[in-house]
């Protein structure tokens, strides 16, 4: 009997040990969510992102549009692939698609360039290598946007998100410009004195190593060229993939036909 009893309180002991809740997974806090981030962007060598980038600049009595589509693919600084589609809506202000690979010094561009010289060549690589640089320099939107504004952010296990008029989407800003088709327009690389709106930005993250997924943003600035004042906003969605698996394949003319 007395085996019984025990045979009894030992079974009752393992069931109610299995039906005891099991103490649930603390989330990460901002600092610890932007820390991961931050360590698994610095060990990433290689990225593939798509990104569209519209922009309403109103400037001397005009409005006009600006959008592009990106593609880029990103492996060294020597191996790399970028595939721009730009349009704009006003004439005075023409744009072209245009697609830059590059693999080991060696490049290859449609339409195809015609260079009066070396410096000529070697100023459109070093244009475009900076570009694709600043494209997936996520370290710079880490660093001096989502840490600087730690106070201001919400976040989830798999969300970051801003919303205000800090002058730290100053930054996001300069990043969006890499990504449109204004920067061929030499009247607009002359803006002064740039001063935020109104902003927000959303960052969708990976589940484990905290990497963006997509980076949303929208930001309404004032500026001024030649003392004339400018008003743009702008809007961009950039999703980022294949983080240290980027294999670039070199895009072809008829990609931008």
């Amino acid at each position: 009997m007395k085996k019984l009893t025990v045979l009894f309180i030992i079974l009752t002991l393992i069931i109610t040990g299995c039906a005891a809740p099991q103490e649930k997974k603390k989330p990460l806090t901002k600092d610890q969510i932007i820390a991961r981030m931050q360590k698994n962007i610095k060990a990433t060598d290689s990225i593939s992102l798509d990104a569209t980038n519209k922009i309403t600049i109103s400037y001397d009595k005009f409005t006009t549009k600006f959008t592009q589509d990106t593609a880029s693919q990103f492996d060294t600084i020597n191996k790399s692939a970028l595939l721009i589609k730009a349009d704009s809506n006003n004439t005075k202000y023409p744009v072209k698609s245009v697609i830059f690979n590059m693999d080991d010094g060696n490049i290859e561009a449609f339409p195809e360039p015609q260079y009066l010289n070396y410096r000529a060549r070697n100023a459109d690589i070093q244009y475009f290598s900076s570009i694709q640089s600043n494209m997936v320099n996520l370290t710079d939107i880490v660093q001096n946007v989502v840490k600087k504004e730690v106070d201001n952010i919400k976040t989830t296990d798999s969300t970051i998100q801003y919303q205000g008029n800090s002058q730290n989407l100053k930054h996001l800003f300069d990043y969006g410009v890499d990504f449109s088709s204004m920067n061929q327009v030499s009247t607009f690389n002359d803006l002064t004195d740039i001063k935020i709106q109104s902003g927000s930005f959303d960052v969708e993250l990976s589940p484990v190593k905290k990497l963006p997924k997509t980076l949303s943003f929208d930001i309404k600035v004032n500026a001024k060229i030649k003392n004339k004042p400018v008003t743009i906003l702008m809007t961009q969605e950039t999703h980022y993939k294949a983080f240290n698996k980027t294999n670039v394949a070199m895009y072809k003319a008829e990609e931008i036909d």
